[in-house]
């Protein structure tokens, strides 16, 4: 049967996208890059969608699921992230179809009660973290993580990232690689290593696509709290747990209190139910019995308060904020 494909655009075709998905138990997500759809005349019978190089809300009339629609659907966003020379790219589907893409070159990075994350074969995870491990020093005694974005760092994550040095032999500190924050990944990664240059036992790596990006958890940085953003936390915590943790050998993920965001308060509560006695919760640090964060320092750094932000931050960061690259993101 010929079917014709589009590009779905118009705020009807996003109803029918909506109407389909609801009607195979997936949500829409408005993070799409672009969405392709094929219509039997004026009904949409198959759709696919990417955000980036993430392929996501594949879905096919129930009528129509005997007629490989998945596979073509799945063969056209392929081609379109090699076409935007893609190279690595994810796939999330439901537990109860991921049969569906067993056959396609994917291989499962994890498997959640509610979500299925598949990646090409391309470099896969355990490659990935397999070869950061053997870059890294002989490890010897307790070896502890933290899991950051430090958009900047503040004095409140280099406490937390003291105290965990203090009480474990190695630190490996995760900079999150995803490039969504004020402050960009490469900014972010010097500031962390000028500022923790004392902590002769912490070596700073990037988070790699598979802790809080837009594979793992694309609705962190929306900072929106919903079924959704709950099982992608749970996605991105099992991820941890089961390819960061043992072949880094991983004793316990260290982790601030969060008394203001809600969605990072939830990211702990996932964090403590999944990973247990494996995570050690530090109260966050306070000045003038404030907790510092780095929502508050972006918001002084808009509002000029460089005095105020001199109290609230490593040296490192105090420069570059008031050095014309750091004043420049906040004042055109």
């Amino acid at each position: 049967m010929a079917y014709t494909l589009i590009d779905i655009k118009s705020k009807s075709e996003i109803d029918d996208v909506k109407a389909l998905l609801d009607q195979n138990g997936l949500f829409y997500e408005d993070k799409v890059s672009f969405t392709l759809g094929f219509y039997d005349q004026n009904h949409l019978v198959a759709t696919g969608s990417i955000y980036e190089n993430v392929i996501k809300m594949i879905a096919v009339d129930q009528d129509y699921q005997h007629q490989n629609l998945t596979g073509d659907i799945l063969i056209r966003l392929i081609e379109r992230l090699r076409d935007l020379n893609y190279q690595k790219y994810f796939l999330y589907t439901k537990p109860s179809n991921q049969k569906y893409f067993l056959d396609y070159a994917f291989k499962i990075v994890e498997k959640t009660e509610n979500i299925v994350l598949f990646e090409n074969d391309v470099y896969t995870i355990d490659e990935r973290l397999e070869d950061m491990k053997r870059k890294l020093p002989n490890m010897q005694g307790s070896i502890a993580s933290l899991v950051m974005n430090c958009n900047p760092i503040t004095n409140g994550h280099l406490y937390l990232i003291e105290t965990c040095a203090k009480e474990n032999d190695h630190v490996l500190l995760f900079l999150v690689e995803e490039n969504k924050s004020v402050f960009s990944f490469d900014v972010r990664m010097d500031l962390v290593k000028n500022a923790t240059k004392h902590l002769k036992n912490v070596v700073v790596l990037p988070s790699t696509p598979y802790v809080i990006s837009s594979a793992t958890f694309p609705t962190y940085f929306l900072k929106e709290l919903n079924d959704q953003s709950k099982a992608y936390m749970e996605l991105d915590i099992a991820i941890f747990k089961h390819h960061f943790m043992p072949i880094f050998g991983i004793d316990k993920r260290y982790v601030g209190s969060e008394p203001f965001d809600q969605t990072t308060h939830a990211y702990n509560q996932t964090m403590q139910s999944i990973l247990d006695d494996h995570l050690k919760l530090i109260p966050r640090l306070e000045k003038n019995d404030y907790p510092i964060s780095a929502s508050l320092v972006r918001k002084l750094a808009k509002a000029k308060d460089y005095d105020t932000i001199k109290n609230l931050v490593p040296d490192a960061t105090y420069a570059f904020l008031i050095s014309d690259e750091g004043q420049a993101l906040f004042h055109d």
